[in-house]
């Protein structure tokens, strides 16, 4: 929709003493959201700029007014940050260090060689524009005009210089999980698992963490680069392509909500006579037995897989198959076959199900092998409510994440979820291998891996490193970390009113135009309508 042009619907529906009271308050939002812009990119033309623009009986619709105030002063205020990035770069504002701005980039946690959204840019400095990528292969120096031009073509690298960004203080984060990750390297407790012949070769020394957040910032430590199975990390994400596939009836017919309170390899149900959840190996041999069954096993397997891969597009890492763990669980998992036969016993498993085959993809989806750092990528995923960190693609749908992380927090730990939900309060989800995934919301995914487990099936070092994170990131200007809406994408406050969840979600669910009055009726700070206006407007109509 042009700026120009107001929604008929609005204009059809909305009374005239709405619209006049509408018009007031979109007056009072320009202004303030032009004082605000104004302290943030000081220009002595912005509030004027913005506050003259004319909220008439026509155009009386927030959203638009809303986004004429930005267009008006966009382009003035970009510029200024660029000169003002540029000015503190450059002696005299001549030509640009591209390899200094790389690195520039590089400290904010982005790799631009690498990551697909910095392509074009790239492709722009680089004196070998149609051949291959290389650090090598970049311009030293360009000309402070071309380069201006380049970067406001690329909306990730003006993002990068405005420090737009979940993370803004990104080294701060580097130094604070770095500490951690040396104080948790000292512990010697747990042991590596032996049930699986190939697990146990892991060395007990190992450990390795990855972070990737919903911005595509990413740091790591240890041998984060190495490989290992996901074990029962990949439940959550099979439960999400079942939920995507099958429907959430058809899924939780067979399969319950509920923590178990026992090992995840307890041979028992629940309620209603089903698996507890699809968290643990009941509940999950159950929705191996309902994904497209009937269909080849080779179809089954390599579809769940499209969906992992697609997660983790437009990252190096990949994902990859482990044949030799493959066969150790078909060799060696006898209680997991008897946990099969039980379930057919019962009637848990889907209609006309062949065991032998329900069994082998219930193996193989646990035989999936990743890095840390592709595991941190699948995770930040789900902190961006399913949608790619580097493409942009929605793998899975919102309502699919937020049903995945309401199990991941409940049960995602074995029987320790609970204890994890107090100490830690994260979605999170272990494996036998020695990996655990955490999920911040709109934040970040973190992997963890390192092999001795404690009792209950769950790395020792990782348990320890997500306690102390959550404590040294609870605390004073570190906050924001944790809080979705504590910082300048959402609210500078720590959290925000119910009153504000559920205006938002009346956006999400189709009334955009009721939503949109909530917000404005209810909320009355002006960053906050500012926020909610923002928001409606990426909302499809």
């Amino acid at each position: 929709m042009g700026t120009d042009e107001v929604p008929p619907t609005a204009q059809q529906t909305a009374p005239k003493s709405e619209k006049a009271q509408l018009r007031r308050i979109s007056r009072t939002l320009v202004q303030q959201a032009a004082a605000e812009t104004a302290h943030e990119h000081p220009s002595e033309h912005n509030t004027e700029r913005i506050s003259s623009i004319d909220v008439t009986e026509e155009n009386w619709n927030p959203d638009e007014v809303y986004q004429r105030a930005l267009t008006k002063v966009e382009g003035e205020i970009q510029d200024q940050l660029l000169n003002s990035f540029l000015h503190s770069n450059t002696s005299e504002n001549e030509t640009v260090d591209v390899h200094k701005f790389i690195e520039y980039l590089r400290l904010r946690g982005l790799s631009p060689l690498i990551d697909p959204r910095f392509r074009d840019f790239i492709k722009a400095v680089s004196s070998k524009p149609d051949g291959r990528y290389s650090y090598s292969n970049i311009k030293q120096n360009i000309p402070t005009s071309e380069f201006k031009s380049i970067v406001l073509d690329n909306p990730h690298v003006l993002a990068a210089i405005k420090g737009d960004f979940v993370v803004e203080d990104f080294q701060s984060l580097v130094s604070n999980v770095d500490a951690i990750f040396e104080e948790c390297k000292e512990e010697r407790g747990g042991q590596v698992t032996t049930y699986i012949p190939s697990l146990a070769l892991y060395s007990p020394d190992t450990w390795a963490m990855a972070i990737c957040t919903v911005d595509g910032q990413m740091h790591d430590c240890g041998c984060s680069d190495d490989m290992v199975t996901m074990q029962s990390v990949t439940k959550p994400l099979f439960y999400g392509v079942c939920l995507d596939e099958l429907g959430e009836d058809v899924v939780h017919s067979l399969v319950g909500k509920e923590p178990s309170g026992h090992g995840f390899n307890k041979i028992s149900l629940g309620r209603n006579n089903i698996p507890h959840n699809p968290l643990i190996n009941t509940g999950a041999i159950s929705l191996a037995s309902l994904y497209k069954a009937g269909q080849p096993m080779s179809s089954r397997f390599s579809a769940a897989m499209s969906k992992y891969q697609e997660m983790v597009k437009g990252f190096t890492g990949g994902i990859h198959f482990n044949n030799a763990v493959y066969l150790s669980e078909l060799g060696k998992g006898h209680r997991n076959y008897a946990i099969g036969y039980y379930l057919k016993s019962k009637g848990c498993l889907g209609e006309d199900v062949d065991l032998k085959e329900t069994m082998e993809l219930y193996f193989q989806m646990c035989s999936v092998e990743t890095s840390i750092k592709t595991a941190a990528v699948m995770a930040g995923t789900l902190a961006n409510g399913g949608r790619n960190v580097f493409t942009g693609d929605q793998v899975l749908t919102e309502k699919t994440v937020l049903q995945v992380l309401a199990i991941m927090f409940s049960c995602g730990m074995y029987d320790y979820s609970g204890e994890w939900a107090f100490n830690v309060g994260l979605p999170a989800k272990s494996g036998v291998s020695g990996l655990i995934t955490i999920v911040i919301p709109d934040r970040m995914g973190i992997a963890l891996w390192s092999p001795p487990l404690d009792s209950y099936g769950n790395s020792v070092r990782g348990v320890q490193f997500a306690q102390k994170f959550v404590q040294r990131f609870s605390e004073g200007h570190n906050q924001n970390v944790l809080h979705p809406f504590s910082n300048k994408r959402h609210s500078p406050n720590q959290s925000l009113p119910w009153s504000w969840t559920r205006n938002y979600s009346t956006v999400q669910q189709g009334s955009r135009q009721q939503g949109v009055r909530n917000c404005l009726k209810h909320q009355g700070n002006s960053i906050l309508l500012r926020n909610a206006l923002r928001a409606v407007r990426f909302l499809p109509k």
